[in-house]
């Protein structure tokens, strides 16, 4: 059986600075440069650098939880999770509570959603209105499968944003959206994931989900001219190619299904994601298998 079904996809975190004067406050000229500093690098996306900084101030004032706060976030930009939560731990040792927040976010790129929920919840006794923590709360709700308990946090996250913040109330709207599909409330899903694009055209996992939502309708037209679009945004999106690969080939364009696979594998080989390159090889090789018997029985 060739059918295979569309995946939505797209979690984005929030995340955000410490105050480098917050928790308690750097007594050394030498350490507030060194954490100004290490702030500016991290802005500017330069996390190496970033790292050294927070460590040179840690050097100066070891007992600073500012400074373990952002180097956990610097730790989560280089991806080292552990290193994070260490700082993190720390952090909170030395009176920096807002460091709840980036650990929980480690425990989460770690697949440790139960510790990421504990965490959320301490930072949001403490900051109740915040809604990055709602938001990221509700992306760990989501990951355990508890979409009412996402969508409530979502909603929270929703009422306490700017308004004027129109890219991540199409983030939200987004996630929402997934939480909606999940549950079987299309109609939900795609409401938000309409607000999403709307909000921000650019988002090419709104475009990509909208397609999901039609693919699941059997709307396949639809489904290929928004998966058009997420490509538009993202050409290295193999899901997109693979999914519009297949709405191709349920309208019978067989041609342009397997042009799409093919490309799809290749972005699969090219991420280093092998499972999915075999997989989507096997699903190549079905449909090539189903044509060809067609065409003996046609003979």
């Amino acid at each position: 059986m060739i059918l295979r079904s569309c995946i939505s996809f797209g979690l984005t975190i929030f995340m955000f600075f410490l105050a480098f004067g917050s928790a308690k406050a750097a007594t050394s000229p030498n350490t507030q440069d060194f954490l100004k500093l290490g702030v500016l690098e991290t802005r500017n996306g330069n996390y190496a650098a970033a790292w050294l900084n927070f460590t040179q101030a840690i050097e100066e004032e070891q007992n600073l939880g500012a400074a373990y706060s952002n180097r956990c976030l610097v730790n989560i930009y280089l991806e080292n999770y552990w290193a994070a939560k260490a700082d993190c731990t720390l952090a909170l040792t030395f009176g920096a509570n807002s460091a709840y927040f980036h650990r929980g976010l480690a425990h989460y790129r770690l697949g440790e959603y139960e510790a990421a929920l504990e965490n959320y919840h301490e930072f949001m006794e403490d900051k109740p209105y915040d809604e990055r923590g709602y938001y990221n709360r509700g992306l760990v709700y989501l990951s355990l499968g508890k979409n009412e308990e996402a969508i409530a946090d979502f909603n929270q996250a929703l009422l306490h944003i700017s308004p004027a913040d129109s890219s991540q109330l199409a983030t939200i709207y987004n996630d929402r959206g997934l939480a909606y599909l999940s549950l079987g409330n299309l109609q939900g899903a795609t409401t938000d994931f309409n607000r999403a694009i709307n909000l921000d055209t650019s988002n090419s996992r709104a475009y990509y989900n909208r397609a999901c939502v039609c693919h699941q309708l059997a709307n396949y037209v639809e489904a290929i001219d928004y998966f058009t679009e997420a490509l538009l945004r993202n050409p290295n999106h193999p899901e997109a190619l693979i999914n519009r690969g297949l709405a191709f080939y349920h309208q019978g364009n067989m041609q342009a299904a397997l042009t799409d696979l093919r490309q799809g594998a290749q972005c699969f080989c090219e991420q280093n994601r092998l499972t999915a390159y075999q997989q989507t090889l096997k699903l190549i090789e079905d449909i090539q298998h189903s044509l060809s018997l067609a065409e003996s029985v046609i003979v």
